[in-house]
């Protein structure tokens, strides 16, 4: 008889087959030797400091002196079958089982061997967000890593005091950016467990942190999360200063309430300011009113300022921060100040707007990319993904499991005729690849063109129109209505054309070329080509306007 968890995972039932024992996972090595070694009064050895109980929420079990020989937690209980996202028909999960406990906290330590607290405090917080497992995971799995929670935070511990352990170089792992994204993780934990989970985070930090004036980049990757409003952060830094105060250590908690305050001393949560322009989840998507680029703090307070209720965003890896995703169109530098992927999220999740995310760099998914978004917490709904053809084949699936009422939008593949692409984007959706809600993105003079193929589309999801400078002459207005007669039901977002505003789309091609000759003296070969052909397109742009007309 098939038990619950082989119909969950859509496994076949047991044969008689003797079942493979699993090999436990090895145990991680020995830490190298220390860089600088630490002082006695730096940090508190043996169980982590007590302090008063500010959350309300009772006491954490003391943590034994050798955490090695610690008791297991008692397992929770899984999640049913019956609470499991559905599956189109004849696909298999593209996320990993659900784990029992112990194996869930022993991955965290495999993490913590194989690429330091920045993988391992990753792998925390992924585990912590994610919807499938019950109510309460997520405390018993913090309770249940802290022998490495306390060994990420002895790292964090070292780097606060030792200056040349900083952020722009490598660690012992090869990893760049320990401290912030580590910090960043935790964030994420601390907003996804209750009180005694966070003052467990808090005690755990504070233990290891040296009691100086002095933090080094410590303090400064704190008060970047905070800029940025990073979820829980708040809380995080709140429960280091409340554990710093109550074990005495006065100099480092000074230092952090510049910054931040004691748990206690935290505003109750409250909702965003209602905006005339936000998007509620199921409204028709032809009531959109999309901001097109958003990369740029620059431009995306320009935005907000506009009538826009969707915000688009370019995702990309950062070009001068390795590991770390950004908000950024092109390959190269771009005029102005790109927002983190993070800052963008929380910044548009304070709105209420949609959240339109066109991945341009497929290296982000290898650096979680999905996860961050899921960890910023912002409504499924006021989500759309935008993926080339290819791409939403192998990202599609494990994005709908994670957002189930996020939309996707479908942009056509590369090759054949215009009647073979619609009859190669429908059937992704109709055989259940790919599932609803979708839409079907083209590029203005490239869109369907027909009732008939418009149909074809519209009977799985809206079609959606984009376009750049110089593909016509028509105006946005007559593009619209052209649009409209076809029977578009999805967001029609149009530029102005070259004719209507050709000193705008020039002055765009000479920022852009600007922005690429940044490099040259990194590359000469490799960017000047790029420049010439940048202020190449925006010349044709008003030379097409006008022949158009």
């Amino acid at each position: 008889m098939a038990s619950w968890l082989d119909i969950a995972f859509r496994r076949p039932p047991a044969t008689t087959t003797p079942k493979q024992e699993l090999q436990p996972p090895p145990q991680p090595p020995s830490p190298p030797p220390e860089v600088g070694m630490r002082k006695k009064d730096d940090f508190v050895g043996g169980s982590l400091p007590k302090g008063p109980d500010l959350t309300g929420a009772p006491m954490p079990p003391p943590l034994p002196d050798d955490l090695s020989n610690a008791s297991p937690m008692p397992l929770p209980m899984l999640v049913p079958p019956e609470r499991l996202p559905p599956l189109p028909p004849g696909a298999v999960s593209v996320q990993e089982p659900i784990l029992t406990l112990d194996v869930a906290a022993q991955s965290v330590a495999n993490k913590l061997a194989d690429g330091g607290p920045s993988a391992a405090s990753k792998r925390l917080a992924n585990l912590v967000t994610d919807p499938r497992y019950p109510p309460g995971f997520a405390d018993e799995l913090l309770k249940a890593a802290t022998p490495t929670l306390q060994a990420m935070a002895n790292t964090l511990g070292e780097r606060a005091g030792n200056g040349k352990l900083d952020d722009d170089k490598k660690d012992a792992h090869g990893k760049l950016n320990t401290t912030h994204e580590t910090l960043k993780n935790l964030s994420t934990v601390a907003n996804s467990v209750g009180p005694e989970g966070v003052k467990l985070l808090g005690q755990t930090l504070a233990a290891a942190t040296p009691d100086k004036s002095e933090l080094n980049q410590f303090d400064d990757k704190l008060a970047e999360l905070k800029d940025e409003k990073m979820p829980g952060l708040d809380k995080l830094a709140g429960s280091l200063v409340t554990e710093l105060e109550a074990s005495g250590k006065g100099k480092a908690a000074k230092e952090l309430r510049k910054e931040h305050t004691s748990l206690a001393e935290l505003p109750p949560p409250s909702s965003p300011p209602a905006r005339e322009w936000q998007w509620t989840p199921g409204r028709p998507l032809s009531e959109a009113h999309n901001a097109h680029s958003t990369n740029t703090r620059g431009d995306f307070n320009d935005a907000v300022k506009g009538k826009y209720n969707w915000l688009e965003g370019d995702v990309s890896m950062e070009l001068n921060d390795t590991g770390r995703i950004e908000m950024r169109h092109d390959g190269t530098h771009e005029k102005g100040d790109n927002l983190t992927l993070t800052e963008w999220l929380n910044k548009g999740k304070e709105l209420g707007t949609g959240l339109k995310l066109d991945v341009k760099d497929g290296a982000a998914f290898d650096h979680g990319f999905l996860e961050e978004v899921r960890a910023a917490g912002v409504p499924d709904g006021l989500l759309m993904f935008n993926y080339g053809f290819d791409e939403v084949r192998k990202q599609g699936p494990k994005t709908r499991e994670m957002f189930p009422n996020a939309m996707i939008a479908i942009n056509p593949p590369s090759e054949g005729t215009l009647q073979e692409k619609v009859d190669q984007m429908e059937r992704l959706v109709a055989s259940g690849e790919i599932t609803q809600p979708v839409n079907f993105v083209f590029e203005y003079g490239s869109h369907p063109n027909t009732p008939e193929m418009v149909a074809q589309l519209q009977r799985l999801g809206p079609i959606s129109i984009w376009r750049g400078n110089t593909f016509t002459g028509d105006s946005v207005e007559n593009a619209e209505n052209k649009l409209k007669d076809l029977g578009i039901a999805g967001m029609i977002d149009l530029k102005e054309t070259a004719l209507e505003n050709p000193s705008r789309v020039v002055k765009e091609g000479i920022d852009k070329a600007v922005n690429v000759a940044v490099d040259i003296k990194e590359d000469p070969g490799k960017y000047v080509d790029k420049a010439k052909d940048k202020m190449k397109g925006a010349v044709n742009g008003v030379v097409d306007g006008l022949l158009n007309r």
